[in-house]
């Protein structure tokens, strides 16, 4: 397939096109600054100039195109090439989104993927979530709840096939945020949040890029498909760090009663604090059944075993 991807150099479209590739798909990524457009071709990727506003230049990009996958949620804000380090824009996101459906109707693309969040689900304490879930984040008007009212709207009004992934709380050796909670946990400097009995539905970023492939290459023509991609096993957030703190030797966090402090920000990177506050016990089972989704990382254990071997040294 030839495939449009936003968010290349990101966190998820780094372990993304690599993937892609292996499997024969041509890619076409939006380079929004000079740096990006260097790796991209390093990537052996395409790039598209441009900050997607001009709905034209996307039209004539997309010709010929199968499918759009929109991964971009920061803008450019320095000359990084790699899009973690910029600035998180919702508002971007959705905007660049809308852009994105209007040319693809035009350019007679086939379907469309954008990876949501499990955050739309809301708190749901001890039960099981799963696709059947109603929805109900803690602010209505949240970016990805925008973002999949859009493209349901585009399917009912236009026919565009889309898929949304809720994905759960993406974690890797390279991701800022891992590296950051790493750092704190090693030097005793964050704690538990609250009684530590929320359940985090947790993902590596090569098993989000893994299930974003399955996807294109098997359900992405159905019409309006759901999927929640997480691993096997959400993991309660005080067991996490517990056991993250005994494999690096550090000292065991400890609890955190009150309202999280803005000084917890830096460890978290581009993690909203507002997502760690909730218990989603996500459910991967539908993706497992249909498109035999089979994580690398089944649980927490064997992702952060990974990602400790990458990284101890330089904590």
């Amino acid at each position: 397939m030839r495939i449009f991807v936003t968010g290349a150099t990101g966190l998820i479209g780094r372990a993304l096109i690599p993937q892609l590739l292996a499997h024969g798909h041509e890619v076409i990524a939006l380079a929004r600054n000079d740096a990006s457009r260097v790796m991209l071709h390093a990537m052996r990727v395409t790039p598209l100039a441009g900050q997607g506003h001009d709905i034209a230049q996307l039209t004539n990009a997309l010709a010929g195109v199968d499918a759009v996958v929109h991964l971009a949620t920061t803008i450019p804000s320095q000359d990084s090439a790699v899009e973690d380090d910029w600035v998180r824009s919702d508002e971007a996101m959705v905007a660049l989104l809308r852009n994105l459906i209007t040319a693809s109707t035009q350019a007679g693309v086939r379907g469309m993927l954008f990876p949501s969040s499990y955050t739309v689900y809301g708190d749901h304490g001890e039960e099981w979530v799963t696709e059947e879930t109603l929805t109900a984040p803690n602010d209505p008007l949240e970016p990805y709840v925008r973002a999949e009212a859009l493209l349901h709207r585009a399917y009912e009004t236009y026919g565009l096939k889309v898929v949304v992934l809720r994905l759960g709380l993406l974690y890797s050796a390279d991701a800022q945020h891992t590296r950051g909670l790493l750092y704190g946990l090693k030097r005793g400097q964050i704690p538990i949040m609250g009684n530590g009995n929320m359940f985090w539905p947790l993902l590596h970023a090569e098993d989000a890029a893994a299930a974003i492939r399955l996807v294109l290459e098997q359900t992405l023509w159905q019409g309006a498909v759901l999927f929640n991609v997480c691993d096997d096993e959400p993991v309660r957030s005080g067991q996490l760090y517990y056991d993250l703190a005994r494999w690096l030797e550090a000292p065991p966090p400890q609890r955190h009663t009150g309202q999280p402090a803005d000084d917890f920000n830096p460890y978290q990177g581009q993690v909203k604090l507002a997502a760690l506050r909730a218990s989603v016990r996500l459910s991967n089972r539908k993706i497992k059944e249909r498109l035999h989704f089979r994580p690398q990382y089944p649980t927490y254990r064997e992702g952060f075993r990974a990602v400790l071997d990458a990284v101890t040294q330089t904590l």
